[in-house]
């Protein structure tokens, strides 16, 4: 039997907890039964998405993104789906507002069509409010068209079910699930990469894992930090991930003077070991679908200071604590 040919569209972008969601899942997927190909529409400069997707022998396309383009990101996709067959599009968005695709897919194609919502608001906002407006008024649109053209709807909670869908009807949420074997505690891991980073035993590691972007909050978890280093000097902040918020990020770590006592690493595929070499990964998010790195550390047993807006379901274990207010609760021990 013929293997269904099935597109993957998410962003592909390194450090992407949707993208990890993609790695996650599809490459379970029977080759004798689905031929998968993809397309990306974020960014990686690194290419490190693309490398994954070829050793997984993957096609990967990456089309330019809408908000650098619009009407060069619409005709492509328009002319994709009149030149390529697919039996199943399954599309991973975080918001609802560039329909273009799913209507395209829709008109063009006759494959089934999956929608998988993965954050409970917008991955980029706009300080300005007129911008913020024609967001919105897209996102609405897009939100009864996804509705109208969707096959199968899945969103990862029931908040990101009812941003992207505004209904539970239909939907079908699945908790995000990780290779529990790839995030056991190594200790052999944990001294060396210590010793790499030039930490020693003595010393605490804070994480910071995801990309530097608002919804992530890491201009907030280093100023945490930066209160708790009063008060245990003996501590290193390891930031890791890229994004537009680094040269702030920088900024401010020199007006605090502790470029001594902050690290930084880009996104890397490693990040299994590094919750090895961490004793504690602070977890700010403003906003979440899911949360898949504060459930990777939990595994390692790192102790985990997440918001409340992590969905419930990744509060697995006793290793992580909710916090509501994290700037009222900068006292706690660690």
């Amino acid at each position: 039997m013929k293997p269904k040919k099935l597109l993957v569209v998410g962003d592909f972008g390194s450090g992407s907890g949707l993208t990890q969601f993609i790695f996650n899942m599809f490459p379970h997927f029977d080759t004798n039964k689905f031929n998968i190909q993809c397309v990306g529409y974020g960014i990686d400069p690194k290419d490190e998405t693309k490398k994954k997707c070829e050793e997984l022998g993957w096609q990967l396309d990456r089309v330019i993104p809408i908000t650098k383009k619009p009407l060069h990101h619409i005709r492509w996709w328009k002319k994709f789906f009149k030149e390529n067959h697919f039996d199943i599009i399954y599309f991973n968005y975080s918001s609802s507002w560039n329909y273009f695709p799913i209507q395209y897919a829709k008109r063009y194609t006759n494959a089934k069509i999956v929608c998988h919502s993965h954050n409970s608001y917008y991955s980029h906002v706009f300080s300005n409010r007129i911008l913020m407006s024609i967001l919105d008024g897209l996102n609405n649109r897009g939100k009864r068209i996804f509705n109208k053209d969707a096959d199968v709807k899945i969103a990862t909670s029931e908040d990101s079910a009812l941003w992207m869908f505004n209904t539970l009807k239909d939907v079908t949420v699945v908790d995000n699930g990780i290779e529990l074997n790839d995030f056991k505690f190594d200790n052999i891991a944990r001294k060396k990469l210590r010793n790499k980073l030039k930490i020693s035993s003595s010393e605490k590691l804070i994480g910071f894992a995801g990309a530097l972007q608002e919804r992530k909050n890491p201009i907030f978890a280093l100023q945490v930090f930066a209160k708790y280093l009063k008060k245990e000097p003996n501590s290193t902040l390891l930031i890791i991930g890229e994004g537009p918020l680094k040269d702030r990020i920088n900024q401010l770590v020199s007006i605090l003077g502790i470029e001594e006592k902050v690290k930084f690493i880009s996104y890397t595929s490693n990040l299994n070991k590094l919750y090895s070499a961490m004793d504690i990964l602070i977890f700010p998010s403003l906003y979440e679908g899911f949360g898949l790195v504060p459930l990777e550390a939990q595994v390692s047993n790192l102790l985990v200071l997440a918001s409340n807006k992590v969905a419930p379901q990744v509060f697995a274990t006793e290793n992580i604590k909710k916090i509501d207010n994290f700037d009222k609760k900068i006292g706690f021990k660690f």
